[in-house]
């Protein structure tokens, strides 16, 4: 009996679902783990973003456009307030819009058409969630409504990224004028949705998509709403979801509207501006706000550096309620030396419990996993006679870092500051410019031994 024909998609779904695509290869992965277990905690989650600079700023700004609507709240400089500020769930939210942003935003002859359906996706999901949520789900459920409206569109996407030849079969067919759907099976056999689950289920990640009447809707809004909110399929799209959470149509409009300005601006704190454009809000006053927080080649923030300073100190006084938080403090301290002060390699190591062995337990910035791998080293007299409560040293040729540091760091200039626990030296915060070969400066060692001792005086204001 002769084999069964391979479908146009079936040789598609096989090419594309082999690619190396980072956002459904491992971070992907280690985000979904972190996010979903009930062990793992916001550290680690803000360990695993921090690993990718790029996705780093991207969640950042995105917390930030998340936050915009919040009166009173300092805008977020760090991962780890992000996960404090927005919890776990809704970071893992972000860090999927991020990660499919960078993976499926890159030029192509069909840019324009990948820009489109992400503004579509972005859009229904924001949408998504503010169903749940007025229907007070909890927060789990409201952002994995968000999840599925946004990967809902993920077979459209990845074929004007991927699509070659039949990209351009079915760009000729939709400039003829036939319909989407019926374009789509022409060419495929199979719609781009039903493309989009073949894809998840080959990346492990169809139980993600549910059916859920929520996303059904607000993928319909995002389809109808850029034609106007007046025209008859919007209105009865508006209808449709009034009726479902039993609010009057006038009161419905006004909350979608405001959702799709929310979504326009998540799709520009992306970086995704052109995908905002295919949804319908005005974005002034939130592309002015996001600009202030554009992030250089370097991921460091366009701010006044004393101004992030101050906030990351703010910070550092909100993302520990108890001493079980100390590793989340500790994180924040590592993103503020980074980012707000500005230096390229930073460390904090610890003291085992023994009190045998000294070595890197966190580190942030270039570079850093070599430094972790050598910051490992038996406790002895050396160091005990250098590591003291409340040391901060501006380590220089004439004032020479321990020489089991020196060796350890490769260079002779570098900053170091004691941290201490109930007036115990537990350990040490470590920063260095070597990557970027920048000197260190005096503004520089006044905002470490700021961020250091703000970390010490939070620590001994926690309750046990």
């Amino acid at each position: 009996m002769p084999a069964a024909p391979t479908l146009p998609s079936q040789r598609l779904i096989r090419s594309i679902a082999e690619k190396d695509l980072p956002a459904f290869g491992l971070t992907l992965q280690e985000v979904l783990t972190a996010a979903d277990s009930d062990v793992l905690s916001g550290h680690q989650m803000a360990e695993v973003i921090l690993r990718d600079p790029a996705l780093t700023s991207r969640v950042l700004r995105a917390a930030n456009a998340a936050h915009l609507g919040h009166s009173g709240h300092a805008k977020v400089v760090t991962v780890s307030r992000a996960v404090v500020i927005l919890g776990v769930n809704a970071i893992r939210s972000l860090c999927i819009s991020a990660l499919t942003v960078e993976t499926l935003s890159a030029a192509t002859q069909y840019g324009h058409r990948v820009q489109e359906a992400l503004g579509r996706s972005l859009h229904a999901a924001v949408q998504a969630r503010d169903l749940g949520r007025r229907q007070q789900m909890n927060k789990d459920a409201v952002e994995r409504l968000f999840v599925e409206a946004l990967l809902s569109g993920i077979g459209e996407m990845a074929f004007w990224c991927f699509g070659n030849e039949m990209a351009d079969q079915l760009e000729r067919e939709l400039q003829s004028g036939t319909a989407p759907a019926k374009a789509e099976s022409k060419v495929l056999g199979i719609t781009l949705t039903q493309l989009g689950r073949e894809l998840l289920q080959n990346w492990s990640l169809a139980s993600v998509l549910q059916d859920s009447p929520e996303v059904a809707l607000a993928r319909q809004l995002s389809l109808v709403s850029p034609q106007g909110w007046l025209i008859s399929a919007t209105r009865q799209t508006t209808r449709d979801i009034a009726v479902l959470l039993k609010t009057p149509d006038a009161e419905m409009l006004e909350f979608l509207q405001a959702n799709a300005t929310e979504a326009a601006a998540l799709a520009t704190a992306l970086g995704a501006r052109q995908a905002a454009q295919v949804i319908p809000a005005e974005l002034q006053h939130s592309e002015e706000i996001l600009d202030t927080l554009a992030p250089d080649e370097k991921g460091y923030f366009h701010m006044p550096v004393i101004h992030q300073q101050l906030r990351v100190l703010t910070e550092m006084g909100h993302v520990a309620t108890s001493r079980k938080d100390l590793p989340i403090l500790l994180e924040t301290c590592l993103e503020g030396l980074y980012r707000a002060v500005g230096l390229d390699r930073c460390v904090f190591c610890l003291l085992s419990p023994d009190r045998t062995r000294l070595q890197a337990r966190m580190a942030t910035g270039p570079a850093t996993d070599s430094l972790r791998q050598r910051f490992q080293w038996e406790w002895g007299a050396e160091m005990e006679s250098w590591l003291k409560p409340q040391m901060v040293i501006w380590h220089d040729v004439n004032t020479p870092s321990p020489d089991f540091l020196t060796r350890a760091s490769e260079t002779l200039d570098c900053f170091t500051g004691t941290f201490s626990i109930d007036q115990k030296a537990v350990g040490f915060f470590y920063a260095d410019r070597k990557p970027s070969g920048r000197p260190l400066t005096p503004e520089g060692f006044e905002g470490f031994s700021s961020l250091v001792a703000q970390a010490e005086l939070v620590m001994r204001a926690l309750p046990r």
